[in-house]
């Protein structure tokens, strides 16, 4: 508060004293803190999972992602449907062998069913990973469009909508965003 009195003594005086044809220099740190303010303040919003969810790219990943998952699912399904059926039929001749040899193919069908899981799990992880490899390709164009549009718009900040409780109509960017995105990266490849 100290400091805005100061302020305001110090442009008063410098007012009054440039007003009668007489120059009597500003308090240095007034002067200093007016030549070195930053650039007014410019806000830019955009909606990240609407343009995730509506734009060419996002969309092309999601399916690219859904067809991906229904042939693991399907392989995996397959191949869980034939150790299923080799464990039944292992219980259905179980009297007709003998306990050890019993034992050694439930051991090997174990093995099996680990190594299905264990096959599993690395799909799973291998269509995680181009996820992550198909949105830090959209990301990638992403970061090109917004730079893009807030250099056009001169905007100094860029928030996501999410973390914003209410801000002017002007100010939301995200159809653009959308638009140049689909335009520079319409189709995500994993």
């Amino acid at each position: 508060m100290r400091s805005m009195r100061t302020w305001i003594i110090a442009l008063a005086v410098a007012i009054t004293a440039t007003a009668g044809g007489i120059a009597i220099p500003v308090h240095s740190a007034v002067a200093q803190a007016t030549q070195n303010a930053p650039a007014p303040l410019v806000v830019g919003i955009i909606d990240l999972q609407t343009v995730l969810k509506k734009s060419k790219a996002g969309q092309s990943l999601e399916q690219a992602l859904l067809a991906k998952s229904k042939a693991i699912n399907a392989e995996i399904g397959k191949t869980e449907q034939g150790v299923r059926a080799k464990r039944q039929k292992l219980e259905q001749s179980r009297s007709s062998l003998a306990p050890a040899d019993f034992q050694a193919q439930l051991s090997a069908l174990q093995k099996e069913f680990d190594a299905l899981r264990k096959n599993a799990s690395a799909k799973r992880k291998e269509l995680e990973a181009a996820r992550n490899n198909g949105l830090q390709q959209i990301s990638d164009k992403l970061d090109v469009v917004v730079g893009d549009i807030a250099k056009k718009r001169g905007l100094t900040l860029i928030i996501n909508k999410s973390l914003v409780v209410m801000a002017a109509q002007e100010w939301d960017i995200t159809a653009e965003v959308q638009k140049g995105l689909d335009a520079k990266l319409p189709k995500v490849s994993i």
